[in-house]
């Protein structure tokens, strides 16, 4: 009776830790969503303010960043901020919490088609938890990088079963629906079609050639390499055409920086490398090449600190990662063809995005965040690994998957703690500013991007802030606001400066801080005019 229970409870273990940690992972939002929040993040939920009162999904009055994103988490926001109107802060916890379930859920749809036991439960579960810097900052709180994640599961998972359906309508159906798929994950710009898209066609060659090769070229034993080959090139066209409609249709009349014009570099296997670092740096390695360039954080991680310590097991991530794909690469034969898609999709995608990251440049540059689309496919090579290798030792599987838990919890919770006493971007007593904002009962501000949005999901939209490039020539900026405020606001408004900026000559300053309203301790200056005119006479007499 004790050996039946513990497999069951053995095969329970991953989905309880998958239920824990998705919980943890909204519960982290709820806990410091306000107090982490910075401009960039909020200016989603002001997207899907604007989107809810014009209609639609898009909006053609709003300066979009360097990408048109049709189907990412505004989407989601807009259907939070319908629930809780007045109070954005739950309508993030809510969308938040919908987007890491749905991520759940499509990696577990992927992981079935791969065929990996408990339905790669393990790997769904290890995404529910912040380990890594990046992870952290853009997928667990931020959600940039959640959608694409989704669409590449769903594309992967719809493509394998496209590959071994055994009746013409199923086939049509998947085929339809995996269309579908890819064609919005095109609209969403370039960054699948490089992740996976492209790269997949390349593998379905190389698989292609090595079953014709092992086979005789006996174009009987290749049926599901074709099937793949052709899966792929109706994924690339299909992205290809969404991507073509965002470029050539939407640009048209939606307006956003495009970043296409990247240009060749030289030719550096260091760079390369570099590059593959970044890669393995994303599974809780404590730094990478650019985690403090982002908002001005200059500190490093002691190695003898919480986070230090802990962040040494992000190492064994890491190798575990890259021991496991080259293990399968030379083990190929003994996998299934499932299986071999994966390993030598990572593979392809190492190498073709690797190469790009490292060898062009363009107006956006490249950091181990761009590589957070590809790291569920990690998770399935350490999974795969796991369950093909050959142990001598009894239990040894279940040894390596508790082994594995234990570096993902061990990695979180250092990442967690960093990120705490460390929050880039993130203004300290911002909270407390917005609260004194709304009590005295400003409605309009003016300030530089980093202190502009956050103070309007703060207020849960009572404040409305317009971004200046800089407040000593505050002309409007034509990034992430409406195109409203290429006009200034009408009535009273006020000023917001933070650190250096309270040290600047400012034109429409009064002489003897008469306009000063607010200032604290953390840096902050607010001041305060009946009207813009103050600014615009400054500006006429730029």
């Amino acid at each position: 009776m004790k050996e039946r229970k513990t497999p069951r409870l053995w095969e329970a273990l991953p989905w309880i830790w998958l239920a824990a940690a998705w919980a943890g992972a909204v519960a982290f939002t709820a806990l410091w969503g306000r107090t982490c929040l910075d401009s960039d993040m909020a200016s989603e939920m002001v997207l899907a303010s604007q989107l809810n009162r014009e209609g639609g999904i898009l909006s053609t009055n709003w300066y979009y960043s360097t990408e048109l994103r049709v189907f990412c988490e505004q989407l989601l926001f807009k259907v939070g901020l319908m629930i809780f109107p007045d109070n954005w802060h739950l309508a993030r916890v809510l969308a938040q919490a919908v987007l890491l379930a749905a991520l759940a859920g499509s990696y577990l749809f992927f992981a079935r088609g791969v065929g990996l036991r408990g339905s790669g439960a393990w790997g769904a579960a290890a995404l529910m938890c912040p380990f890594g810097f990046w992870y952290l900052f853009h997928g667990i709180f931020g959600g940039f990088y959640l959608p694409h994640m989704i669409l590449l599961l769903l594309s992967l998972g719809l493509a394998l079963r496209l590959v071994r359906a055994k009746t013409l309508p199923r086939a049509l159906g998947t085929g339809a629906l995996l269309a579908a798929v890819c064609g919005a994950a095109g609209l969403n710009g370039v960054r699948l079609i490089m992740n996976l898209y492209l790269p997949l066609v390349l593998t379905a060659l190389v698989l292609l050639w090595l079953g014709a090769r092992d086979a005789g070229f006996a174009r009987s034993a290749v049926r599901r390499e074709l099937r793949l080959t052709g899966a792929s090139l109706l994924m690339l066209a299909a992205s290809g055409a969404g991507y073509l409609v965002n470029t050539a249709v939407l640009a048209r009349n939606h307006h956003f920086s495009a970043q296409e014009q990247r240009t060749w570099l030289e030719m550096s296997f260091e760079k390369l490398a570099d590059t593959w670092l970044d890669f393995l740096s994303l599974f809780g390695y404590p730094l990478d090449s650019s985690v403090f360039e982002i908002g001005g954080q200059t500190s490093t991680i002691a190695l003898f600190s919480v986070s230090g310590v802990l962040g040494a097991f992000g190492i064994v991530l890491a190798g575990a990662v890259a021991v496991s794909l080259v293990r399968l690469l030379v083990r190929h034969r003994e996998l299934s063809f499932e299986q071999n898609t994966v390993v030598f999709l990572l593979a392809a995608i190492l190498v073709v995005d690797g190469m790009i990251f490292a060898w062009t440049h363009g107006k956006q540059e490249v950091n181990a965040s761009h590589w957070l689309p590809v790291v569920p496919l990690a998770f399935a090579v350490l999974q795969m690994e796991g369950e093909t290798e050959h142990f001598r030792l009894p239990h040894a599987r279940r040894w390596l998957a508790s082994a594995f838990a234990a570096c993902v919890l061990l990695c979180s919770a250092g990442t967690v703690d960093h990120f705490l006493n460390h929050t880039p971007r993130a203004r300290k007593g911002m909270t407390e500013v917005c609260g004194w904002l709304m009590e005295q009962g400003y409605s309009q501000g003016i300030a530089t991007f980093w202190n502009s949005n956050v103070l309007t999901e703060l207020s849960n939209g009572e404040i409305e802030m317009w971004t200046v490039g800089n407040l000593e020539t505050p002309y409007p900026q034509t990034w992430l606001q409406s195109t409203a405020h290429d006009a200034f606001p009408e009535g009273p408004v006020f000023v917001l400066l933070y650190g250096g900026e309270t040290a600047l000559d400012l034109p429409y300053a009064s002489a003897d801080g008469s306009d000063v309203v607010y200032r604290d301790g953390n840096g902050f200056v607010i001041l305060a005019y009946d009207s813009v005119e103050p600014l615009v006479r400054a500006l006429e007499g730029v």
